[in-house]
């Protein structure tokens, strides 16, 4: 069976033995995996030079399982803990969140380069910013775009005009998107948004990460565009997701 080398970001992590631990890891090149870390596993309160980080980049050894999904990690090299993440309980939830979101859309072993350079961009960005309000929404939207989820926002689902700034829209995730003032009467699911953060969500969707610190948003709009994504994303996954409670609206 072959070792192979991959970067890989921990996602999550579940007791197997008194010295291991089974690791998801979302990785560079084959996706979501799970492996298990033979003698990893912190003990009697001491920190070990081997324990794996949750939120942490490496660089991963394991050997790849053909007829199991259960991997076998045989060496990690830290690239980046992320240190400020483990002093602001504000970034450390929205990293959290984000690790939610990768467990929650992805299927193990369906690799996406995209959305790892995602990932990393974004944990790098909401390390180093003071407020990561922004770049956590562009994340939310450049991850539901990757996947293939992503609404329409520009037009009209039913009519296909496009959405003007002047007109009040309905945004519907059983249709897929927005609906226009005069389709949203033929239609009682969804909720109510003003044209200008539909339009404005759109946009981020298209965004370029280098220039993503040059964007400033109002509060408001970006309060309106989370609790849309919010919707949204419950009802794809048909729940409401664990780390909505520590991450304010």
């Amino acid at each position: 069976m072959p070792v192979v080398r991959t970067e890989a970001i921990a996602l999550g992590r579940t007791d197997y033995s008194d010295s291991s631990q089974i690791i998801t890891f979302f990785t560079h090149d084959y996706g979501k995996i799970r492996a298990l870390a033979k003698g990893f596993k912190r003990s009697s309160g001491k920190h070990s030079s081997k324990a794996i980080d949750l939120l942490s980049y490496y660089q991963i050894f394991f050997i790849k399982k053909e007829h199991t999904s259960l991997h076998t990690l045989t060496e990690a090299i830290l690239q980046n803990n992320y240190p400020t993440l483990r002093n602001d309980l504000d970034k450390y939830y929205r990293a959290s969140y984000m690790a939610e979101l990768i467990n929650e859309f992805t299927m193990e072993n369906d690799s996406s380069e995209q959305l790892f350079k995602v990932l990393v961009n974004t944990l790098d960005g909401i390390s180093t910013e003071q407020d990561a309000t922004v770049r956590l929404l562009v994340f939310e939207i450049k991850l539901l775009k990757i996947l293939g989820y992503l609404p329409e926002w520009g037009c009209c689902v039913q009519c296909k005009n496009r959405i003007q700034e002047a007109s009040g829209v309905r945004f519907s995730a059983k249709e897929g998107g927005v609906l226009c003032q005069r389709c949203q009467t033929k239609s009682t699911h969804g909720i109510l948004v003003t044209p200008g953060a539909m339009l404005i969500a759109g946009r981020l969707a298209e965004m370029n990460f280098l220039k993503l610190d040059r964007i400033k948003l109002h509060l408001s709009i970006c309060v309106e565009i989370e609790k849309m994504l919010r919707y949204y994303i419950a009802s794809i996954l048909n729940k409401e997701l664990n780390s909505w409670k520590y991450i304010k609206v």
